[in-house]
Parts: structure tokens; sequence; C-alpha cells
């Protein structure tokens, strides 16, 4: 099967980079837009800007947790490594906020906690795998997203904060990131399903066949499709009861959001290879997020 003119050829390593470049953006105009609104509007309006090229991190880091649950090994080691930071922020953030006040800053300016979203697909996509009774328990993480959606709509809604759900132990995404998240998983045996004539034809086997840039080309396409719908979904619902001046079910901010969709072309051009690999790399993926943020918090508390 013909590979030359397959455009899949970014390593998972440089699709993690994007992710990482454009989210620490995302947090900088996130803090840029609370600092100067009203203030200064030509560095409201920059922060306006990163905040939208930010938008392409989620979809990303969704796809490597289904990434990560398909090929690894110790699935449920690579739940508990996302759970541990999501609690020890969630931790670190509770006594920064609540112990330490700081007038500067306020819990409203931390929309959530990555890793809350990102356990939380993980631990969906392992229980997905599970057998039996067992797989049945993938209906409570997606139950506890349905709920935080809910929570964050009723407070969008009703303009009211509900304390003892801060927003940085929900998942930010909720069940929009989890249904992308999903798509990406079932990219695969959608994929396979698809692929079955093509192989049966070329007369190769499935596992050969998977190895090649024609199938990852399938995937991404199949993961893409979801993700494009969930977002058309998701824009739809926040024209629900909008006025000029007010949406009430825009709990996603999906002005800003619907820039998600480009992150359709790095994933596009995925070629299903991990790419630099090291132990080193890999504390990095997971502590350059509460890094980062420690940094711009001081940053702008100065």
């Amino acid at each position: 099967m013909p590979e030359k003119n397959s455009p899949q050829v970014l390593s998972g390593f440089v699709i993690k980079i994007i992710g990482f470049l454009t989210m620490t953006l995302d947090h900088i105009g996130l803090f840029v837009m609370n600092r100067y609104f009203g203030d200064n509007p030509s560095l409201y309006q920059m922060g306006y800007v990163f905040r939208c090229i930010g938008r392409i991190a989620m979809p990303i880091f969704a796809l490597f947790i289904a990434e990560g649950v398909v090929h690894t090994h110790r699935p449920w080691r690579y739940f508990f490594r996302l759970l541990a930071m999501h609690l020890a922020i969630s931790l670190g953030l509770t006594i920064y906020f609540y112990a330490i006040p700081n007038p500067a800053l306020d819990p409203s300016q931390i929309e959530g906690n990555a890793f809350a979203d990102l356990s939380l697909l993980a631990l969906t996509l392992i229980l997905f795998r599970q057998r039996g009774w067992r797989k049945a328990l993938s209906a409570l993480p997606i139950a506890f997203a349905i709920f935080s959606y809910v929570i964050t709509t009723y407070e969008r809604a009703n303009l009211v904060t509900i304390t003892w759900f801060p927003a940085y132990i929900r998942p930010g995404y909720s069940i929009m990131g989890l249904l992308i998240g999903i798509g990406f998983y079932f990219a695969y045996p959608i994929a396979n399903r698809i692929s079955k004539p093509l192989v049966e034809g070329a007369g190769i086997s499935m596992e050969a066949y998977q190895e090649t840039k024609s199938y990852r080309k399938i995937v991404n396409l199949v993961g893409l499709a979801f993700f494009f719908f969930i977002g058309v979904v998701f824009w739809g619902i926040s024209y629900i009861g909008y006025t000029s001046s007010f949406r009430p079910y825009d709990t996603y901010w999906m002005q800003i959001q619907s820039y998600m969709l480009l992150a359709i072309i790095p994933i596009y051009f995925y070629s299903g290879k991990r790419g630099y690999d090291s132990k080193a790399m890999r504390y990095i993926t997971y502590f350059y997020y509460p890094v980062h943020l420690a940094i711009i918090f001081l940053a702008f508390s100065l």
C-alpha cells in the first residue's frame, strides 16, 4: 500500500510540545485578561488571542490519554499517576487560596485542574476495557462529568458560585472533554472495521496494516470526525436562550472554545509514533503543568 505521500509525519513528542506551548499561552492569556479587564484594552485583546490559540491544547491532551490507555501495559498504574497529580494540585491550590489569602488572586482565576479531566478520562477508558460487570462501572466517572457540567451550567445561568465544589476540583471540560477523549479512543475499533476489507483485498494481516501510515490516517480521521461533531453540538448548545449580552448555557465560553477545532491540523498529521522519549521527558510531561502555573501565579501576584 502506498505510503510515500501520506501526511502522517508528526510524532507524539512534537504534538505534545505543541500542546504544552499552546496551554502555556492559554494560561498567560487567562491571567492577562483578568488583570487588565476594563483597564487596558490592548493587553486584554492580546490575552484573548492567547486564549484562542490555547484552545488547541485540550484536544491534544485528550488524544494522548486515549493513546496512553490503548497502548499502556499497566493501565491502572497510568491512572493512579494522573490521579495523584490531580489530588496534589487540588490540595496545593486549596492551601494557596484559603490558607494563604492573596487579594491579587482568587479561585475564580483557575477554571479547572487539567489533571482532573485527564484522570477522569483515563479512568473512564480503562473501565471501558474491563470485562463483565466491571465495564458498567464506567458509568460512574461519566456521571461525575455530567454532574460537574450541570453544576457549572447552573452557576453560569444563575450568576452564582458554588464554593463547596471548587472549579479546580472539577474536570474543567466535564462532559465535553470526556466525550472528545472517548471519540479518540473508539476511533481504533471503528478504523479496524473500516480497514478490514482493505486488508483482505491486499492480502496482508491486520497487524501489519496497523503499522502503516494509511491505517493511522483512518484512525486520525475517525477521531477528528467525533471531535468536530462534539464541538459543533456544544457550540449549538451555547446559543440556547441567549441574548445579545448573555448566554446562560454557554458553560465553555464557546466563542473562544470553538478555536479548539484548530487542533484538527496537528492531530491529522499525527503519525502514531512516540518520537523522542526519555525518563526525564516523562517527568517533565507530568510536572510541567503545576510548575508553569506556579510561575504564572507568582508573576501576576507581584
